[in-house]
């Protein structure tokens, strides 16, 4: 995926930010404001309301409206248009919008909550839902108080040299890399796996307004299928769907194809429902193959057509709501503290050998919690014999050890950490191939927090492996350029 600039929209927009920002909305902080309006709508639904389906219904239409409100002051802000707080946004306004409407309605039916093998009660998760809410604001108000800002007027650097090479990198990371055990590499592998899709987005960034050439669609469909195939050895039907991400940035940032994003959108939407995820759970219920892996088996599915016996459109819509609305952990955990007391940091006891390198200790206890929490619901009979991970989710592990401030606090100081991170790649993260890899990373991270101190863990060793590299190389650059100048002073 080249990224030779041509006549290329790099910023589609002037960031309407700092002193010359159009309205307090456009401030830094401003997108808190409409935010704290919705998590203050959920304190006095939950408190006020007779039914806990109220509280879903009322906070859960709120969100539906808020949260596309603040992607759009995001797309207005970032020159790239996707952020790790757009996508976040975009992610969350169906799983705490309509997935809590969804949820309302089951209460309002009377049909029980499951948790695992846990039962969640109907005060417990209208009461989980607003705590994870809370944990949204604050990890956006930690993401504001650290991101990078264009200043109005900042022009974007040029562009750098190598996406072609993390384009390969990427995908010998995802589709090699797991026979040769390049995972052992641990937080540069879990980088470099995003390489082929950040190239991809890069080179939408840089090409996308020569839309109108062959030579264009050709290596976009191209790069597009490659990235459709790597992540099939996932087996993940989230992974499969990001492979189009860059085609949904095309059609956003190029204003004659924005007309036809609808039709790309509900044309993404049908395909996952009616084809990508069936497939690939009737896969995950099909009897092994020798010698098959997830991909082969994902395949076979589709050939075979036994998917198209499993459920309807319509079906895997709900089953989607079930699955996205993440609140439900952190309504168990509610309720553990409404009837055993906090744990005042007892469950963070991993972080104390968390941070040392496997290198020097191969025998390390594993860091994440999943297992241990899945024997901890009562689903399996020791931690030992947890054949699945169940995520407690970082608002949940949050509340479950501090309360409500814990939340706030906690999601705060985390979307800082975050932030920071971000400011590492710049206002223009699509000019440089490591820093564009480093925010795609960080976009997926902002759906992906299973536990707060895994989260913690997870971003101090990105920083540790990417601070470094990136330090050289901008010391190289100035070098570079004052070379030329200090050349003309001597002459």
């Amino acid at each position: 995926m080249g990224a030779t600039p041509g006549r290329a929209e790099l910023r589609p927009h002037t960031p309407a930010t700092g002193a010359h920002a159009r309205g307090l909305l456009d401030r830094r902080y401003g997108p808190l404001i409409p935010h704290a309006l919705l998590v203050f709508i959920g304190f006095v639904t939950l408190w006020l309301a007779d039914a806990p389906a109220t509280t879903l219904y009322v906070t859960g239409a709120a969100v539906a409206v808020i949260f596309p409100w603040i992607i759009l002051l995001e797309i207005r802000r970032a020159p790239l248009g996707l952020s790790p707080i757009s996508f976040y946004f975009g992610w969350n306004t169906i799983a705490l919008g309509l997935a809590a409407i969804h949820h309302g309605n089951k209460l309002a039916d009377g049909i029980p909550i499951r948790f695992s093998v846990q039962t969640i009660y109907p005060d417990e998760l209208a009461a989980g839902y607003v705590m994870y809410l809370l944990g949204t604001f604050g990890l956006h108000a930690g993401l504001q108080f650290m991101r990078p800002l264009p200043r109005p007027g900042e022009g974007s650097p040029p562009v750098g040299t190598g996406f072609l090479a993390l384009w390969s990198l990427g995908v010998f990371m995802r589709f090699i890399g797991p026979i040769i055990g390049a995972g052992g590499f641990g937080a540069f592998s879990g980088l470099v796996q995003w390489g082929s899709l950040a190239a991809l987005t890069g080179f939408v960034a840089h090409q996308g307004a020569n839309y109108r050439r062959a030579s264009f669609w050709i290596l976009f469909t191209l790069g597009t299928a490659v990235e459709f195939v790597v992540n099939l050895r996932a087996g993940s039907k989230a992974f499969l769907m990001f492979s189009f991400l860059p085609a949904g940035l095309l059609f956003a940032r190029q204003r004659p194809l924005r007309r036809w994003f609808p039709v790309l959108g509900i044309a993404l939407s049908v395909f996952y429902l009616g084809v990508v995820a069936p497939v690939v759970s009737a896969a995950r219920q099909s009897a092994e193959v020798a010698g098959e892996n997830q991909s082969d088996r994902i395949v076979r599915t589709y050939t075979q057509g036994g998917y198209e016996d499993g459920d309807g459109i319509e079906e895997q819509a709900t089953a989607f709501f079930e699955r996205s609305f993440e609140p439900i952990p952190a309504s168990f955990l509610y309720g553990e503290v409404e009837r055993h007391g906090y744990r005042w940091g007892d469950t963070f006891d991993y972080l104390a050998y968390a941070f040392v390198p496997r290198l020097f200790w191969p025998d390390k206890p594993t860091v994440s919690r999943g297992g241990w929490f899945y024997y901890y619901i009562g689903a399996a009979r020791s931690e030992a014999e947890a054949t699945t991970s169940v995520a407690q989710t970082a608002a949940g592990e949050l509340y479950w050890n501090f309360g409500f401030p814990g939340v706030l606090a906690g999601m705060g100081a985390l979307g800082a950490l975050f932030g920071f991170l971000w400011r590492l790649t710049t206002a223009f993260p699509e000019q440089d191939p490591i820093r564009l890899v480093l925010y795609i990373a960080l976009v997926f991270n902002m759906i992906d927090m299973a536990e707060a101190g895994t989260t913690l863990v997870n971003v101090v060793f990105r920083a540790l492996v990417l601070v470094p590299p990136i330090f050289l190389l901008d010391r190289t650059a100035r070098k570079r350029a004052e070379a030329p100048s200090e050349a003309r002073a001597l002459s």
